[in-house]
């Protein structure tokens, strides 16, 4: 009977922790960085991006790069790297980032992990 409560108590706690890791508990910095990063990428888009817009992007942008995952979540989202590369390019195309941020840019991944999943040509 005892191992049949610590197997019940170990389901539930599994759960638990399945159901808490869906809910995205964050904490409010990132939901900041969240908001802010869309509402850039929209600026960008529609082309309403000021050169002054250049801190933000950049403090957002180091908030969201301590939680990996959830920046690659973004970036498949709305095209965060790709917003960020027409950024620099209209504002400051001088930016010795530029080169390799547009060449990550270019690499679209299809899953949240980076795992490129799919054709990858003839293995001539």
């Amino acid at each position: 009977m005892d191992n049949v409560i610590l197997w019940i108590g170990l389901a539930l706690l599994i759960a638990f922790l399945t159901f808490m890791n869906q809910k995205q508990l964050y904490s409010s910095k990132v939901k900041q960085a969240y908001r802010e990063l869309r509402e850039l990428t929209e600026k960008v888009r529609l082309e309403r991006s000021e050169a002054s817009d250049l801190y933000r992007w950049e403090v957002e942008l180091a908030e969201m790069e301590k939680h990996p995952n959830e920046l690659n979540k973004l970036d498949a989202e709305i095209g965060l790297r790709q917003a960020f590369v027409m950024f620099l390019e209209r504002h400051s195309p001088l930016d010795v980032r530029l080169p390799s941020l547009k060449e990550a840019a270019s690499y679209q991944k299809d899953s949240v992990w980076g795992i490129k999943i799919g054709d990858y040509g003839s293995k001539k």
